[in-house]
């Protein structure tokens, strides 16, 4: 007779929250003093655990990053902004203020893993990755404008050029310039943000 693996619901449950503590430790000794300074050794410090237990379940501080990314950015997440610009199918200034709303809500949740990236551009695993992301984001945006036909866009306006001003506007550099470094309240960013992209992308 075939013997079935067991599961515990209670030792899953503390798995997912050793390894959340784990990627919690990491991104605020990684915000604080850089991914390059911080070793596994100070992240299991932080974290409560044992280096091993690092070393086991994600690898390295590469495995660290990707996981923190995945958790930052699953694929439901992707599937909710689809999700949310379907929804708005035919009301291309509707896709556009919601689309608004998932990325400064996006940017709040994620805006510590964000200055991880920036400041550690100058590191090879790190500035990869963050190109890496930069490509999926370019493309999800290149995606969506691609579903309008082509009397959507303003004129003289190109779905590439269309994307580029997308795909800018929605980085992680703009809100944080506007949100943090000018201190603009987070409703403000939002409202301003669907507003210029109305104006940039749609006819009129």
């Amino acid at each position: 007779m075939e013997k079935r693996a067991y599961k515990s619901p209670l030792r899953e449950e503390q798995a997912r929250q050793t390894r959340d503590r784990i990627l919690d430790a990491a991104l605020d000794l990684f915000a604080s003093q850089g991914y390059g300074a911080t070793s596994i050794a100070s992240i299991a410090r932080e974290a409560g655990v044992v280096p091993e237990t690092i070393y086991a379940g994600l690898g390295s501080k590469r495995g660290i990053i990707d996981a923190l990314i995945d958790r930052a950015a699953p694929p439901r997440v992707v599937g909710a902004v689809d999700g949310a610009w379907a929804a708005n199918a035919g009301d291309p200034a509707a896709q556009l203020t919601a689309l608004a709303h998932f990325t400064t809500t996006f940017w709040i949740r994620n805006e510590r893993l964000a200055a991880v990236f920036r400041q550690g551009t100058g590191d090879a695993e790190i500035g990869e990755e963050w190109a890496v992301r930069q490509s999926v984001r370019y493309r999800l945006a290149l995606d969506l404008l691609g579903s309008w036909p082509a009397s959507t866009f303003r004129e003289g306006l190109t779905v590439v050029d269309g994307t580029d001003i997308l795909w800018a506007l929605a980085s992680d550099e703009v809100f944080h310039l506007f949100v943090r470094e000018r201190g603009w309240a987070v409703e403000r960013f939002e409202a301003w943000l669907a507003r210029v992209l109305r104006q940039e992308l749609l006819a009129a």
